[in-house]
């Protein structure tokens, strides 16, 4: 029996709610907000929306119905808005509420699977594993399989191929920094060879992809709820070759002590072990440029939060 707790079910968390419950990933589903009236509206609507396909029990519910919990998933906290030039903005609004989210958690005994998905999630993921102190490898950020993502589709758009004929990865911060590894990029199989004006025009586009859909329609829900669920399925069933997610490291690719967007071996409820792949120079270079930032970061948090 799978049990799932969300915390925070607005847009996105009501979102990953409802695709869990579609495609019969649990069995019990706990939903938590701060404003419960809101959490008991969307326990319900998910539940009528998918009694004829599902027998997934949804309700609403409090911490300490979440204690034996297989997963938590924390989407709690103030969204990116279209005036906001990166997700490290949100960094005052939301370290103070990932921080208290995980002081419950700790406070209740959690020792299950923790998926962070509140922005900005490479430093909220860090903040969650400081202060809940569970193995470093049963906490992970949901970034980079939505990163990886936006960038097959894009290299798709621009070389006029379906999605999935492009396997495509991007590691390291989940924010401007990001990595995405042409080294590794393929095209129907082969690998694909840019030129370094192709590169940054696809990194560009890249960069933009969430700034714009924000900027359209106010935030991205579809996108990183579906993600997040794929994490959340690889995790659940083990075994798969391969996934992608923020984790804490401690000494791959050169850093320590940051959670970053890295492949990963997943296990049942936890990470089996940090994929290392070779890096050229200028993906190595801005993976690096990316742990400096975050690194920054995590010293505001420091300064905002006793961790």
């Amino acid at each position: 029996m799978v049990k799932i707790a969300i915390i925070g079910v607005g847009n996105l968390g009501s979102c990953i709610a409802f695709e869990l419950t579609v495609k019969n990933l649990v069995d019990e589903l706990i939903l938590l907000d701060v404003i419960k009236p809101l959490a008991e509206g969307q326990a319900m609507d998910i539940a009528q929306s998918s009694a004829s396909i599902s027998d997934v029990e949804v309700r609403a519910g409090d911490y300490e119905d979440i204690a034996d919990s297989d997963v938590v998933v924390i989407t709690a906290g103030k969204p990116r808005t279209p005036d906001m030039k990166s997700r490290l903005e949100l960094l005052s609004v939301n370290a103070p509420i990932v921080a208290s989210i995980a002081r419950n958690l700790k406070s209740i005994g959690f020792e299950g699977l923790i998926i962070t998905v509140t922005n900005p999630v490479d430093v909220m993921n860090l903040l969650t594993w400081k202060i809940v102190e569970l193995d470093r490898f049963k906490v992970l950020g949901s970034s980079s399989l939505l990163d990886s993502a936006r960038f097959r589709l894009i290299v798709s758009k621009r070389f006029n191929v379906k999605p999935s004929y492009v396997e495509g990865y991007v590691i390291g911060e989940h924010g401007n920094n990001q990595v995405p590894l042409f080294s590794r990029l393929k095209v129907m199989g082969k690998p694909l060879t840019l030129s370094l004006e192709e590169k940054n025009a696809l990194s560009e586009e890249l960069r933009n992809t969430a700034s714009n859909v924000i900027s359209k329609k106010g935030a991205t829900v579809y996108a990183p709820a579906s993600h997040t669920v794929a994490l959340i399925e690889s995790m659940l069933r083990g075994g798969a070759s391969l996934s992608l997610a923020s984790i804490v490291l401690d000494g791959e690719y050169g850093v320590k002590g940051l959670s970053m967007g890295v492949p990963f071996k997943p296990g049942p409820l936890k990470v089996d072990g940090v994929v290392e792949w070779d890096l050229d120079e200028m993906e190595f270079s801005l993976f690096h440029k990316g742990a400096d930032a975050l690194k920054k970061a995590w010293d505001e948090v420091e300064r905002i939060i006793k961790v």
